[in-house]
C-alpha cells in the first residue's frame, strides 16, 4: 500500500519541480519510505510513499526500475494472487532479483502487456512508464478500492496523476475552482465518486476497471474499459447445498490470499453479517493464533451492535476491541476528515469508521479485512426489494409477488418501503418523476444554470435485480463507500481489504439466479446457507442492518445542534452560490420540530460547506499530514518473514 505521484511533459519544462511537494502531502498513505525518480530528460518523474506491509525490507522500495532502464513503476495496493504469477513468470524464463508483488506486476506488463490486467487478482492503482514506447501505462483494479486522479495540461501538453486530489493540487499548476454541474449532482441527484467527473474543474478520476495510456509525444490519452461483469453468464447448480458450497469455497479462498502480510492483520466487526462471516472464515485460517477485531459501539441502544459483536467474538478466537465515537468531537474533526476525503461525504458513519481506524493504529495492527461489499454482491439492502419484485413480474409470477408483498409489509418498518418499492419502477419512469421535483435548497439560479440530470447509464442486463446489483456495485453505492474507506483507513496509515470483492466471487454471484440472492423476505440466501456454523445462528438468521450507524438524528438535534446552527448562519455558508439559506433554514426548523428523513441531506449541506472552506477558501493547504517518520523496519534486515506460514519460502511487498 502507498500513494504515488507523477507527471509527464513533452518538453522538459520544470515537471518535476514539485515532484516531492505532490509526494510528501501524501506522506500519511506511506510513512515508511519514500522515493523519487526522475528521467535524464526532465520530461518524466515518477514518486511514491510507502507503507510497508509485505517484505518489510528495502527491496521494496519504489519507484521500481527494471534491469534494462526500460520500465519504471509506481503501485499502490496488493497483487493478492503474486505468488502464483510469479510462478508463471519463472516458467517463462523470467528471474527476479526481489521477493515483491512489484516486481511480479512489473514483470507481468514485460511478459503480458496490457493483458497481464486480466491475470491481477488484487486492489491496485500502478502506472508504469515504458521508455521505448515513450508511454506512461496505467490500470485502476475492478471495483475502484484503490484511487487515481490525474490532471490533462492541453497547454503545457502534460500530464499529472496522484492517488489523492491534494496531491495534484500541490503543485501549483492546477487552479482550484469547483466543478459546478458536478456540486449539482451531487446535491441534487446523490453521485459522487463514480465515472470520470470530480467535484474540482479539469480533475479526472480514472474510473474503476479502466485502463490509460498516455503518449506526451503524440499528446494523445486513451481510456478504456479493460473489464465488466458479463451479463450472459449463468450459473445453474442442482441444489441450495451446491450454490452455497461454490460460494463457501470461492469466498475462503479470497480471504486466504487476502492474509498474506508481514505485519499484525486484523478484522473490522460491526456485528452484521458480512463482517462476522470475515470473522468467522479468518479464525481457522489463523491455525490458533488469536486475531483483533475492531468495532464502533455507540450508547443508543437502537443503533449498538454489542449484542451481536458479542456473540460473534465468543464464537471466534478474537481479541476484541471497541471504540465509541463521541459525537462532541465531530466539529474538532470535520475539518480534518474532509481534507483527506478531498470531497464532501452523506454520512456521519464516515466518521464513526474514522475512529475505527484510529483504534487500529493505536493498536499497532495496520491491515484490517472487512466485509464490504457484501451487500452490493449478494443483494443485502432493502431497494433490492423493488426489483426483485419486477423480475417476478416479468417473468408472470405475479400471486408469486402479492404473497411476497404482502409478507414484506408485515414484517418490516413502513419507511423501509420508500427505498424498496420505489424500486418497482422501471429506471425511465423514475427519471420522469425526478425531472418533475425540485431542487431542495439548491439556489435557483445555480440550479438554472448547471442544473443537469443524473448521469445516464447503459442498461446490460435483462434481469432487473441483476441490473440494480451491477449498477449499486459500479455506480451508485459502494464507489463511494470505497473511497470513504480508502480515505479513513489511509488517514491513519492503515489498510482495508475485501474479500466479498474477490472479482471470482463476484462472477460467481451475479450468474447465480435471483432466488440465490433474495427468496421471499430474506436477503443474502446463498450467503446464509454457505456459512451455517461458521458464524453464530443470531447472526446467520438477522435481517436488519445497521453497519456503523450513527444515531444521527440525535447527534443533529443534541449535541451537534449548537455547531450545525453556526455553520448554517456562517457568512461563508449563505455566500454559497448552490445554496438557497432560507430553505435550509426552512427545513432545519422542521427537522428540529420532528420531521424525519432529513438529516441525510443535512450532513450533505455540512460537509460540502467544509469541502469549500478547506478546498476552495484555503487551496487544500489548511492541513499538513501528521509526522510520519520512516519506521526503521525498512532499514533493517533482521525482521524473519519466514514465519508468515503462508509463504512456503516467498516474500513480497505491498504498495
Amino acid at each position: 500500500m502507498c500513494g504515488i505521484v507523477g507527471g509527464v511533459s513533452r518538453y522538459p519544462d520544470g515537471i518535476d519541480a514539485f515532484a516531492v511537494q505532490m509526494r510528501d502531502s501524501i506522506a500519511h498513505r506511506g510513512p515508511d519510505d519514500s522515493g523519487l525518480w526522475k528521467s535524464n530528460d526532465g520530461k518524466v518523474f515518477l514518486g511514491s510513499r510507502r507503507l510497508a506491509i509485505l517484505d518489510l525490507s528495502p527491496s521494496g522500495h519504489q519507484p521500481m526500475q527494471d534491469d534494462s532502464g526500460r520500465l519504471v513503476i509506481v503501485f499502490n495496493g496488493e497483487i493478492y494472487n503474486y505468488v502464483e504469477i510469479r510462478q508463471d513468470l519463472v516458467k517463462r524464463g523470467f528471474r527476479f532479483k526481489s521477493t515483491t508483488d512489484t516486481e511480479v506486476l512489473m514483470s507481468s506488463y514485460q511478459a503480458w502487456g496490457v493483458e497481464c490486467l486480466s491475470r491481477l487478482n488484487g486492489m491496485y492503482a500502478f502506472a508504469i512508464w515504458d521508455e521505448t514506447r515513450r508511454e506512461l501505462f496505467v490500470a485502476r483494479d475492478r471495483f475502484g478500492e484503490k484511487p487515481f486522479y490525474y490532471f490533462l495540461d492541453r497547454k503545457r501538453e502534460s500530464l499529472l496523476f496522484a492517488s489523492e486530489i491534494k496531491a495534484l493540487l500541490a503543485s501549483g499548476r492546477i487552479p482550484v475552482s469547483p466543478n459546478r454541474y458536478a456540486l449539482y449532482r451531487y446535491l441534487v441527484h446523490h453521485e459522487i465518486s463514480h465515472g470520470q467527473e470530480t467535484l474540482f474543474e479539469g480533475i479526472s478520476a480514472l474510473p474503476a476497471s479502466h485502463a490509460l495510456v498516455y503518449s506526451p509525444d503524440r499528446g494523445a490519452l486513451k481510456v478504456w474499459r479493460y473489464w465488466d461483469l458479463n451479463p450472459e453468464a449463468e450459473v445453474r447448480l442442482d441444489s441450495d447445498e451446491a450454490y452455497a458450497e461454490r460460494v463457501l469455497e470461492t469466498l475462503t479462498d479470497a480471504v486466504r490470499i487476502r492474509l498474506r502480510s508481514d505485519v499484525p492483520v486484523g478484522s473490522s466487526l460491526s456485528g452484521g453479517l458480512d463482517s462476522s462471516t470475515i470473522v468467522g472464515l479468518v479464525a481457522p485460517e489463523r491455525r490458533g493464533n488469536c486475531q483483533a477485531t475492531f468495532s464502533a459501539r455507540f450508547d443508543d441502544p437502537r443503533f449498538d451492535e454489542g449484542f451481536y459483536i458479542e456473540r460473534v467474538t465468543a464464537k471466534a478466537n478474537v481479541e476484541s476491541h471497541a471504540v465509541y465515537p463521541n459525537p462532541a468531537l465531530v466539529p474538532d474533526e470535520m475539518e480534518r476528515m474532509i481534507w483527506h476525503h478531498d470531497q464532501p461525504f452523506y454520512s456521519s458513519s464516515v466518521y464513526a469508521q474514522w475512529n475505527v481506524m484510529r483504534l487500529a493504529r493505536d493498536s499497532g495492527v495496520v491491515v484490517l479485512l472487512d466485509g464490504q461489499g457484501g451487500d452490493e454482491v449478494f443483494a443485502g439492502y432493502h431497494f433490492f426489494f423493488g426489483p426483485y419484485l419486477r423480475d417476478m413480474v416479468r417473468r408472470f409470477r405475479i400471486i408469486e409477488c402479492i404473497k411476497t408483498l404482502i409478507n414484506y409489509l408485515k414484517e418490516y418498518h413502513i419507511r423501509s418501503m420508500v427505498p424498496a418499492f420505489a424500486q418497482v419502477l422501471p429506471p425511465s419512469t423514475r427519471a420522469a418523476v425526478k425531472r418533475f421535483l425540485r431542487p431542495v435548497a439548491v439556489d435557483v439560479e445555480f440550479a438554472r444554470q448547471f442544473g443537469c440530470p443524473a448521469t445516464p447509464f447503459r442498461r446490460r442486463f435483462n434481469s432487473p435485480l441483476k441490473e440494480e446489483l451491477h449498477q449499486s456495485l459500479t455506480r451508485s453505492v459502494l464507489p463511494e463507500l470505497l473511497h470513504c474507506a480508502d480515505r479513513n483507513s489511509m488517514a491513519f496509515s492503515r489498510e482495508i481489504r475485501l474479500p466479498f470483492l474477490d472479482h471470482r466471487l463476484v462472477e460467481l454471484v451475479m450468474a447465480y439466479p435471483n432466488e440465490q440472492k433474495i427468496r421471499g423476505t430474506v436477503t443474502k440466501v446463498v450467503l446464509r446457507n454457505a456459512i451455517r456454523g461458521i458464524v453464530p445462528e443470531e447472526v446467520r438468521i438477522r435481517k436488519d442492518k445497521l453497519g456503523y450507524a450513527p444515531p444521527e438524528e440525535k447527534w443533529l438535534r443534541g449535541p451537534l445542534r449548537p455547531w450545525v446552527e453556526e455553520v448554517f448562519h456562517s457568512p461563508s455558508f449563505r455566500k454559497r452560490e448552490w445554496v438557497d439559506g432560507k430553505s435550509v433554514d426552512r427545513l432545519w426548523r422542521g427537522f428540529l420540530g420532528g420531521l424525519e428523513g432529513w438529516h441525510t441531506l443535512i450532513w450533505k449541506w455540512l460537509s460540502l460547506e467544509y469541502w469549500a472552506r478547506v478546498f476552495l477558501d484555503s487551496g487544500g493547504t489548511m492541513f499538513r499530514p501528521y509526522p510520519q517518520p520512516a519506521t526503521e523496519s525498512l532499514k533493517s534486515s533482521n525482521v524473519v518473514l519466514e514465519s508468515a506460514p503462508w509463504r512456503q519460502g516467498k516474500t513480497g511487498d505491498s504498495s
